[in-house]
Protein backbone atom coordinates (compact mmCIF):
# COMPACT_ATOMS: atom_id res chain seq x y z
CA UNK A 1 0.00 0.00 0.00
CA UNK A 2 2.71 2.37 0.84
CA UNK A 3 4.45 1.36 -2.25
CA UNK A 4 1.16 2.30 -4.08
CA UNK A 5 0.94 5.90 -2.30
CA UNK A 6 4.41 6.57 -2.93
CA UNK A 7 3.77 6.16 -6.69
CA UNK A 8 0.85 7.99 -6.90
CA UNK A 9 1.90 11.01 -5.35
CA UNK A 10 5.24 10.80 -7.28
CA UNK A 11 2.86 10.84 -10.46
CA UNK A 12 1.08 13.74 -8.88
CA UNK A 13 4.05 15.71 -8.03
CA UNK A 14 5.24 15.06 -11.57
CA UNK A 15 2.39 16.00 -12.84
CA UNK A 16 2.13 19.27 -11.11
CA UNK A 17 5.80 20.23 -12.29
CA UNK A 18 4.63 19.74 -15.85
CA UNK A 19 1.62 21.94 -15.44
CA UNK A 20 3.82 24.59 -13.81
CA UNK A 21 6.62 24.54 -16.48
CA UNK A 22 3.88 24.34 -19.13
CA UNK A 23 2.19 27.94 -17.57
CA UNK A 24 5.86 29.50 -17.42
CA UNK A 25 6.77 28.86 -20.66
CA UNK A 26 3.31 29.93 -21.75
CA UNK A 27 2.86 32.88 -19.67
CA UNK A 28 6.78 34.04 -20.70
CA UNK A 29 5.82 33.61 -24.19
CA UNK A 30 2.70 35.64 -24.00
CA UNK A 31 4.54 38.26 -22.49
CA UNK A 32 6.57 38.66 -24.87
CA UNK A 33 3.82 38.82 -27.72
CA UNK A 34 1.97 40.87 -25.57
CA UNK A 35 4.98 42.99 -25.65
CA UNK A 36 5.42 43.44 -29.12
CA UNK A 37 1.51 44.24 -29.73
CA UNK A 38 1.42 46.85 -27.19
CA UNK A 39 4.67 48.40 -29.10
CA UNK A 40 2.84 48.17 -32.09
CA UNK A 41 -0.47 49.70 -30.38
CA UNK A 42 1.49 52.42 -29.54
CA UNK A 43 3.13 53.69 -32.36
CA UNK A 44 -0.32 53.00 -34.52
CA UNK A 45 -2.23 55.60 -31.51
CA UNK A 46 1.04 57.93 -32.08
CA UNK A 47 0.45 57.83 -36.05
CA UNK A 48 -3.65 58.47 -35.14
CA UNK A 49 -2.66 61.84 -32.83
CA UNK A 50 0.26 63.00 -35.41
CA UNK A 51 -2.96 63.02 -38.01
CA UNK A 52 -5.22 64.48 -36.67
CA UNK A 53 -2.70 67.41 -35.23
CA UNK A 54 -1.41 67.25 -38.57
CA UNK A 55 -5.12 67.81 -40.14
CA UNK A 56 -5.64 70.55 -37.30
CA UNK A 57 -2.19 72.55 -38.18
CA UNK A 58 -3.83 72.30 -42.19
CA UNK A 59 -6.99 74.01 -41.60
CA UNK A 60 -5.18 76.27 -39.65
CA UNK A 61 -3.17 77.37 -41.98
CA UNK A 62 -5.94 77.79 -44.35
CA UNK A 63 -7.70 80.83 -42.69
CA UNK A 64 -5.59 83.28 -40.84
CA UNK A 65 -2.13 81.75 -40.28
CA UNK A 66 -0.88 80.62 -43.98
CA UNK A 67 2.61 80.16 -42.06
CA UNK A 68 1.62 77.99 -39.64
CA UNK A 69 2.50 74.03 -40.16
CA UNK A 70 2.05 71.19 -37.53
CA UNK A 71 5.14 70.03 -35.75
CA UNK A 72 7.73 68.79 -37.69
CA UNK A 73 7.71 64.86 -38.59
CA UNK A 74 4.41 64.21 -37.46
CA UNK A 75 2.82 64.69 -40.98
CA UNK A 76 5.27 62.14 -42.03
CA UNK A 77 5.01 59.88 -38.76
CA UNK A 78 1.02 60.02 -39.72
CA UNK A 79 1.68 59.03 -43.32
CA UNK A 80 3.67 55.79 -42.35
CA UNK A 81 1.39 54.77 -38.91
CA UNK A 82 -1.67 53.76 -41.35
CA UNK A 83 -4.08 50.86 -39.92
CA UNK A 84 -2.24 47.05 -41.15
CA UNK A 85 -4.17 43.56 -42.23
CA UNK A 86 -3.30 40.42 -41.88
CA UNK A 87 -5.54 37.81 -44.36
CA UNK A 88 -4.91 34.90 -43.98
CA UNK A 89 -4.76 31.40 -44.51
CA UNK A 90 -6.11 29.74 -47.28
CA UNK A 91 -5.92 32.72 -50.07
CA UNK A 92 -9.35 30.49 -51.39
CA UNK A 93 -9.68 31.77 -55.31
CA UNK A 94 -6.70 34.24 -54.35
CA UNK A 95 -9.74 36.34 -52.52
CA UNK A 96 -6.62 36.62 -49.31
CA UNK A 97 -4.63 38.16 -51.74
CA UNK A 98 -6.95 40.36 -53.85
CA UNK A 99 -8.61 41.62 -50.44
CA UNK A 100 -5.22 42.51 -49.07
CA UNK A 101 -4.48 44.62 -52.58
CA UNK A 102 -7.23 46.11 -52.74
CA UNK A 103 -6.66 47.68 -48.64
CA UNK A 104 -3.63 48.66 -50.26
CA UNK A 105 -4.63 50.49 -52.57
CA UNK A 106 -6.74 52.87 -50.43
CA UNK A 107 -3.95 53.72 -48.11
CA UNK A 108 -4.07 50.79 -45.27
CA UNK A 109 -1.17 48.07 -45.07
CA UNK A 110 -2.09 44.69 -45.76
CA UNK A 111 -0.57 41.52 -46.43
CA UNK A 112 -1.94 37.83 -47.24
CA UNK A 113 -1.03 34.32 -46.02
CA UNK A 114 -1.09 31.19 -47.08
CA UNK A 115 -0.62 27.76 -45.59
CA UNK A 116 0.10 25.24 -48.45
CA UNK A 117 -0.06 21.79 -48.53
CA UNK A 118 1.68 21.60 -51.75
CA UNK A 119 3.28 25.62 -52.16
CA UNK A 120 5.02 23.76 -55.71
CA UNK A 121 1.39 23.55 -57.80
CA UNK A 122 0.16 27.16 -55.75
CA UNK A 123 -2.18 28.90 -59.02
CA UNK A 124 -1.80 32.25 -56.83
CA UNK A 125 0.91 34.34 -54.82
CA UNK A 126 0.10 35.79 -51.54
CA UNK A 127 2.64 38.06 -49.56
CA UNK A 128 3.91 35.23 -47.13
CA UNK A 129 3.85 31.91 -48.13
CA UNK A 130 4.24 28.43 -45.24
CA UNK A 131 4.40 24.96 -46.75
CA UNK A 132 2.57 23.03 -43.94
CA UNK A 133 5.44 20.86 -42.96
CA UNK A 134 7.51 24.09 -41.96
CA UNK A 135 4.42 25.55 -40.14
CA UNK A 136 3.84 22.24 -38.13
CA UNK A 137 6.91 23.05 -36.39
CA UNK A 138 6.44 25.00 -32.99
CA UNK A 139 9.12 27.57 -33.77
CA UNK A 140 8.10 28.29 -36.88
CA UNK A 141 4.28 29.14 -35.76
CA UNK A 142 5.85 31.44 -32.75
CA UNK A 143 8.18 33.35 -35.24
CA UNK A 144 4.45 33.95 -37.33
CA UNK A 145 2.86 34.99 -34.17
CA UNK A 146 5.53 37.35 -33.14
CA UNK A 147 5.59 38.62 -36.39
CA UNK A 148 2.29 39.56 -36.66
CA UNK A 149 2.21 41.13 -32.77
CA UNK A 150 4.84 43.90 -34.19
CA UNK A 151 3.52 44.40 -37.79
CA UNK A 152 -0.07 44.53 -37.70
CA UNK A 153 -3.56 45.84 -36.15
CA UNK A 154 -6.13 43.69 -37.74
CA UNK A 155 -6.37 39.86 -38.31
CA UNK A 156 -8.93 38.35 -40.41
CA UNK A 157 -8.98 34.64 -40.44
CA UNK A 158 -10.26 32.74 -43.95
CA UNK A 159 -12.74 29.69 -42.65
CA UNK A 160 -12.34 29.81 -39.70
CA UNK A 161 -8.57 28.04 -39.62
CA UNK A 162 -6.53 28.32 -37.62
CA UNK A 163 -2.43 30.47 -38.36
CA UNK A 164 -0.52 29.76 -35.12
CA UNK A 165 -2.13 27.36 -32.74
CA UNK A 166 0.78 27.46 -30.03
CA UNK A 167 -0.50 25.69 -27.62
CA UNK A 168 -1.63 23.15 -30.34
CA UNK A 169 -4.55 22.00 -28.07
CA UNK A 170 -6.16 18.56 -29.33
CA UNK A 171 -8.99 18.28 -26.55
CA UNK A 172 -11.72 18.48 -29.70
CA UNK A 173 -12.35 22.19 -29.53
CA UNK A 174 -12.22 24.04 -32.35
CA UNK A 175 -8.27 24.94 -32.74
CA UNK A 176 -9.34 28.58 -34.26
CA UNK A 177 -10.42 30.05 -31.07
CA UNK A 178 -7.45 29.50 -29.52
CA UNK A 179 -5.49 31.96 -32.14
CA UNK A 180 -8.48 34.38 -31.71
CA UNK A 181 -8.13 34.29 -27.97
CA UNK A 182 -4.16 34.91 -28.07
CA UNK A 183 -4.75 37.71 -30.44
CA UNK A 184 -6.86 39.61 -28.96
CA UNK A 185 -4.76 38.74 -25.65
CA UNK A 186 -1.85 40.87 -27.68
CA UNK A 187 -4.50 43.84 -28.69
CA UNK A 188 -5.23 43.17 -31.96
CA UNK A 189 -8.63 42.81 -33.96
CA UNK A 190 -9.61 40.27 -35.44
CA UNK A 191 -12.58 38.97 -38.24
CA UNK A 192 -13.87 35.87 -39.94
CA UNK A 193 -13.95 35.68 -43.71
CA UNK A 194 -16.05 32.71 -44.92
CA UNK A 195 -15.98 31.84 -48.85
CA UNK A 196 -19.03 29.81 -49.52
CA UNK A 197 -18.74 25.72 -48.79
CA UNK A 198 -16.89 26.46 -45.54
CA UNK A 199 -19.90 27.81 -43.68
CA UNK A 200 -23.07 26.77 -46.30
CA UNK A 201 -25.78 24.22 -45.13
CA UNK A 202 -25.47 21.22 -47.26
CA UNK A 203 -28.89 19.80 -46.58
CA UNK A 204 -30.15 23.10 -46.74
CA UNK A 205 -28.68 23.74 -49.84
CA UNK A 206 -30.20 20.26 -51.07
CA UNK A 207 -33.67 20.87 -50.10
CA UNK A 208 -33.50 23.87 -51.62
CA UNK A 209 -33.27 23.53 -54.92
CA UNK A 210 -33.73 20.06 -56.48
CA UNK A 211 -30.42 20.25 -58.94
CA UNK A 212 -28.12 20.80 -56.12
CA UNK A 213 -24.82 19.05 -56.41
CA UNK A 214 -25.22 18.13 -52.96
CA UNK A 215 -28.24 16.02 -53.96
CA UNK A 216 -25.87 13.68 -54.91
CA UNK A 217 -24.56 11.36 -52.11
CA UNK A 218 -20.35 11.26 -52.64
CA UNK A 219 -17.39 11.71 -50.20
CA UNK A 220 -16.61 15.12 -51.53
CA UNK A 221 -20.07 15.55 -50.42
CA UNK A 222 -19.57 14.61 -46.80
CA UNK A 223 -16.26 16.28 -46.48
CA UNK A 224 -18.03 19.93 -46.89
CA UNK A 225 -21.16 18.79 -44.89
CA UNK A 226 -18.13 18.06 -41.90
CA UNK A 227 -16.55 21.50 -42.47
CA UNK A 228 -19.28 23.34 -42.28
CA UNK A 229 -21.31 22.28 -39.69
CA UNK A 230 -18.31 22.41 -37.45
CA UNK A 231 -17.82 26.23 -38.77
CA UNK A 232 -21.17 27.06 -37.74
CA UNK A 233 -21.15 25.78 -34.36
CA UNK A 234 -18.26 28.04 -33.64
CA UNK A 235 -20.27 30.63 -34.99
CA UNK A 236 -22.35 31.32 -31.78
CA UNK A 237 -18.85 31.94 -30.10
CA UNK A 238 -17.84 34.16 -32.31
CA UNK A 239 -20.46 36.13 -32.24
CA UNK A 240 -20.51 36.00 -28.40
CA UNK A 241 -16.97 37.88 -28.96
CA UNK A 242 -18.37 40.78 -30.94
CA UNK A 243 -16.20 39.44 -34.08
CA UNK A 244 -17.24 40.88 -37.39
CA UNK A 245 -18.02 38.02 -39.65
CA UNK A 246 -17.95 38.37 -43.22
CA UNK A 247 -19.62 36.28 -46.46
CA UNK A 248 -17.70 36.96 -49.75
CA UNK A 249 -20.97 36.17 -51.52
CA UNK A 250 -24.66 37.35 -51.10
CA UNK A 251 -26.11 34.02 -51.25
CA UNK A 252 -24.39 33.43 -47.66
CA UNK A 253 -26.06 36.10 -45.97
CA UNK A 254 -29.05 33.18 -45.98
CA UNK A 255 -26.84 31.29 -43.63
CA UNK A 256 -25.02 34.20 -41.65
CA UNK A 257 -27.67 37.14 -41.60
CA UNK A 258 -25.60 39.06 -39.68
CA UNK A 259 -22.36 38.95 -41.77
CA UNK A 260 -21.41 41.48 -43.72
CA UNK A 261 -21.07 41.19 -47.27
CA UNK A 262 -17.45 41.49 -48.46
CA UNK A 263 -17.70 41.28 -52.36
CA UNK A 264 -14.86 39.32 -53.80
CA UNK A 265 -12.75 41.25 -55.98
CA UNK A 266 -10.87 40.91 -59.71
CA UNK A 267 -8.07 42.73 -61.35
CA UNK A 268 -10.44 44.57 -63.37
CA UNK A 269 -8.09 46.42 -65.64
CA UNK A 270 -6.62 43.18 -66.89
CA UNK A 271 -10.38 41.73 -67.37
CA UNK A 272 -11.59 44.95 -68.73
CA UNK A 273 -9.04 45.19 -71.63
CA UNK A 274 -10.24 41.73 -73.33
CA UNK A 275 -13.73 43.68 -73.49
CA UNK A 276 -11.68 46.47 -75.07
CA UNK A 277 -9.01 44.43 -77.51
CA UNK A 278 -11.22 41.19 -77.94
CA UNK A 279 -15.09 41.97 -78.97
CA UNK A 280 -17.83 39.32 -78.98
CA UNK A 281 -18.98 37.77 -81.61
CA UNK A 282 -16.16 37.89 -84.34
CA UNK A 283 -16.86 34.77 -86.10
CA UNK A 284 -20.40 33.46 -87.43
CA UNK A 285 -19.87 30.72 -84.71
CA UNK A 286 -21.13 31.00 -81.17
CA UNK A 287 -18.34 30.56 -78.97
CA UNK A 288 -18.75 29.17 -75.53
CA UNK A 289 -16.77 28.47 -72.63
CA UNK A 290 -17.32 26.63 -69.73
CA UNK A 291 -13.99 26.21 -67.31
CA UNK A 292 -15.70 24.41 -63.81
CA UNK A 293 -13.03 24.49 -61.21
CA UNK A 294 -14.77 21.56 -59.55
CA UNK A 295 -16.80 19.85 -61.78
CA UNK A 296 -18.94 17.65 -59.46
CA UNK A 297 -19.41 21.18 -57.89
CA UNK A 298 -20.73 23.56 -60.76
CA UNK A 299 -22.92 20.45 -61.85
CA UNK A 300 -20.67 19.37 -65.59
CA UNK A 301 -23.41 16.47 -65.06
CA UNK A 302 -26.09 18.58 -66.12
CA UNK A 303 -24.58 21.36 -68.15
CA UNK A 304 -21.68 19.04 -70.50
CA UNK A 305 -24.05 17.34 -72.35
CA UNK A 306 -26.36 19.92 -73.32
CA UNK A 307 -22.89 21.48 -74.46
CA UNK A 308 -22.18 18.49 -75.94
CA UNK A 309 -25.32 18.42 -77.91
CA UNK A 310 -25.70 21.87 -79.25
CA UNK A 311 -21.70 21.88 -80.15
CA UNK A 312 -22.46 18.19 -82.25
CA UNK A 313 -25.62 19.77 -83.78
CA UNK A 314 -23.78 23.26 -84.47
CA UNK A 315 -25.44 25.64 -82.36
CA UNK A 316 -22.10 26.58 -80.95
CA UNK A 317 -18.29 26.37 -81.40
CA UNK A 318 -17.82 24.64 -77.68
CA UNK A 319 -14.48 25.65 -76.28
CA UNK A 320 -13.21 22.31 -74.07
CA UNK A 321 -10.00 23.60 -72.18
CA UNK A 322 -8.01 21.97 -69.70
CA UNK A 323 -8.06 23.83 -66.47
CA UNK A 324 -5.54 26.43 -66.59
CA UNK A 325 -3.21 28.58 -64.03
CA UNK A 326 -4.95 31.92 -63.23
CA UNK A 327 -2.99 33.89 -65.28
CA UNK A 328 -4.16 32.38 -68.16
CA UNK A 329 -8.12 32.88 -67.61
CA UNK A 330 -8.30 36.27 -69.53
CA UNK A 331 -6.64 34.31 -73.06
CA UNK A 332 -9.40 32.07 -72.34
CA UNK A 333 -12.29 34.91 -72.08
CA UNK A 334 -11.05 35.99 -74.82
CA UNK A 335 -11.93 33.03 -77.16
CA UNK A 336 -15.66 33.16 -75.71
CA UNK A 337 -18.18 35.36 -76.45
CA UNK A 338 -20.35 33.42 -73.71
CA UNK A 339 -19.35 32.03 -70.58
CA UNK A 340 -21.16 28.91 -68.62
CA UNK A 341 -20.71 29.42 -64.44
CA UNK A 342 -22.53 26.89 -62.62
CA UNK A 343 -25.76 26.45 -60.73
CA UNK A 344 -24.83 26.50 -56.99
CA UNK A 345 -27.08 29.80 -57.00
CA UNK A 346 -23.89 32.18 -56.41
CA UNK A 347 -22.30 34.82 -58.38
CA UNK A 348 -18.64 33.52 -58.04
CA UNK A 349 -15.08 34.87 -58.75
CA UNK A 350 -14.84 33.54 -62.61
CA UNK A 351 -18.75 35.13 -63.57
CA UNK A 352 -17.66 38.85 -62.67
CA UNK A 353 -13.95 38.06 -64.08
CA UNK A 354 -16.15 37.64 -67.15
CA UNK A 355 -18.63 40.04 -67.10
CA UNK A 356 -15.64 42.75 -66.83
CA UNK A 357 -14.29 41.12 -69.37
CA UNK A 358 -17.33 42.16 -71.73
CA UNK A 359 -18.86 38.19 -72.24
CA UNK A 360 -22.23 37.11 -72.00
CA UNK A 361 -22.71 35.12 -68.76
CA UNK A 362 -25.11 32.70 -67.75
CA UNK A 363 -25.21 31.16 -63.76
CA UNK A 364 -28.24 30.20 -61.62
CA UNK A 365 -28.63 32.65 -58.61
CA UNK A 366 -31.84 32.60 -56.47
CA UNK A 367 -33.34 35.91 -56.88
CA UNK A 368 -36.57 35.22 -54.73
CA UNK A 369 -35.68 37.10 -52.00
CA UNK A 370 -37.02 40.70 -54.17
CA UNK A 371 -35.28 42.48 -51.29
CA UNK A 372 -31.75 41.66 -52.17
CA UNK A 373 -31.17 44.38 -55.31
CA UNK A 374 -27.66 43.79 -55.45
CA UNK A 375 -28.31 40.32 -56.79
CA UNK A 376 -31.98 40.78 -58.27
CA UNK A 377 -29.71 43.69 -60.94
CA UNK A 378 -26.50 41.50 -61.88
CA UNK A 379 -26.52 41.54 -65.60
CA UNK A 380 -26.17 37.56 -66.40
CA UNK A 381 -28.45 35.73 -68.10
CA UNK A 382 -30.12 33.64 -65.43
CA UNK A 383 -30.62 29.63 -65.84
CA UNK A 384 -31.10 26.62 -64.57
CA UNK A 385 -31.39 23.20 -65.80
CA UNK A 386 -35.00 23.38 -67.79
CA UNK A 387 -33.93 26.14 -69.04
CA UNK A 388 -30.07 26.76 -70.08
CA UNK A 389 -30.58 24.86 -73.61
CA UNK A 390 -33.26 27.37 -75.14
CA UNK A 391 -31.26 30.36 -73.37
CA UNK A 392 -28.16 29.27 -75.49
CA UNK A 393 -30.06 28.73 -78.77
CA UNK A 394 -31.78 32.18 -78.02
CA UNK A 395 -28.28 33.41 -77.52
CA UNK A 396 -26.98 31.64 -80.50
CA UNK A 397 -29.82 33.12 -82.70
CA UNK A 398 -30.60 37.03 -81.50
CA UNK A 399 -26.57 37.40 -80.13
CA UNK A 400 -27.40 40.25 -77.68
CA UNK A 401 -24.62 42.57 -76.98
CA UNK A 402 -23.75 42.70 -73.19
CA UNK A 403 -23.52 46.11 -72.02
CA UNK A 404 -24.11 46.51 -68.13
CA UNK A 405 -21.40 43.54 -67.27
CA UNK A 406 -18.17 45.49 -67.40
CA UNK A 407 -20.17 48.66 -64.68
CA UNK A 408 -21.07 45.75 -62.33
CA UNK A 409 -17.86 44.79 -62.19
CA UNK A 410 -16.35 47.85 -61.87
CA UNK A 411 -18.66 49.11 -59.24
CA UNK A 412 -19.25 45.99 -57.10
CA UNK A 413 -15.60 44.25 -57.06
CA UNK A 414 -12.26 46.47 -58.37
CA UNK A 415 -11.77 46.33 -54.21
CA UNK A 416 -12.97 49.70 -53.46
CA UNK A 417 -16.12 48.52 -51.78
CA UNK A 418 -14.58 45.33 -50.15
CA UNK A 419 -12.24 47.74 -48.82
CA UNK A 420 -14.57 49.71 -47.49
CA UNK A 421 -16.54 47.27 -46.12
CA UNK A 422 -13.69 46.15 -43.93
CA UNK A 423 -12.69 49.51 -43.04
CA UNK A 424 -15.83 50.29 -41.93
CA UNK A 425 -16.35 47.32 -39.78
CA UNK A 426 -12.90 48.26 -37.47
CA UNK A 427 -13.85 51.57 -37.36
CA UNK A 428 -11.47 53.28 -40.24
CA UNK A 429 -12.64 55.06 -43.26
CA UNK A 430 -10.46 53.70 -45.82
CA UNK A 431 -12.83 54.25 -49.64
Amino acid sequence: MRRILGKRLHQYLYDQKKRFLHWRTQTERETKFKALGLKRSLRYRVGRIAQSLSLLGLRKSTTREPQRVSPRGLPSLARKLRPSFLIGPTNSANQGNEWSRALSRVGAKSSSLRISSDPVSEWFTTDLSIDRESWLKLPERIALVQRVASTADVVLFESLRPMFRIENVRDGSHQVLEDLELMRTIGKKVGVIFHGSDIRDVDAHASRYSFSPFNTQRPETEDLRKRSNENREVLPLVRKKNIPIFVSTRDLLREVPDAHWLPVVIDYEKFNRVAVEFPIFPTDALRVLYLPSRSWLKSAEIILPILEKLDTEGVIDFIKPAPVPHDQIPEMLAQADLVIDQMMGVIGVFAVEALAAGRLVMSFIDTSDGEDVITSSTPLININPSNLESEIRRVASERPRPTEGPAFAHKWHDGRESARVIGQAFGWKLA
